[in-house]
């Protein structure tokens, strides 16, 4: 039997029931991102919507997988298909807007939470982020206008971050 690829010995290497996705225990999203890998559009497509669910839920709600499944989800955007970029766009969209501190204060305030300090693993996503930055805006020319209209929504949700410091 051939070895497994780089990231699927990372992917299983990573203790994913010490993490959560909106639903509960991250125990999904493993398969999740090994369906986004996949080479047939249809099965990556099925894997992109079930983690823009669970991680991202709706763009207001972040869950703490969404930081180890960052670079699983990073690893497929130069190699998918249109279709597929704009799953992948679209979640990482919503990680920069349900990471952006004011927004998550906003989202506390509207369904009667208490006022909590962010967990670290939201700021080591929001950092993972920055340094992603310079790779997403690549795609704000992008001809295909959804692909560009959803990276330059990323770039702005992210350059909020240089307006606040």
């Amino acid at each position: 039997m051939p070895p497994e690829p780089d990231w699927q010995v990372r992917l299983h290497a990573v203790d994913w029931s010490l993490f959560h996705t909106i639903y509960g225990v991250s125990t999904k999203v493993p398969e999740q991102i090994e369906r986004l890998h996949s080479p047939d559009e249809n099965i990556a497509l099925s894997g992109a919507a079930d983690l823009r669910a669970g991680l991202c839920h709706q763009h207001v709600q972040i869950a703490s997988a969404a930081l180890a499944a960052f670079p699983f989800i990073m690893e497929m955007l130069p190699s998918s298909s249109e279709k597929v970029t704009v799953e992948i766009l679209e979640i990482l969209a919503g990680f920069a807007i349900t990471t952006d501190p004011v927004r998550m204060r906003q989202f506390a305030s509207a369904v009667g939470k208490r006022r909590m300090p962010r967990p670290g693993w939201v700021e080591e996503l929001r950092s993972a982020l920055r340094m992603a930055l310079p790779r997403i805006a690549a795609y704000a020319t992008h001809e295909n206008s959804t692909i560009a209209e959803l990276a330059r929504m990323f770039v702005d949700e992210m350059s909020k971050d240089a307006v606040s410091t």
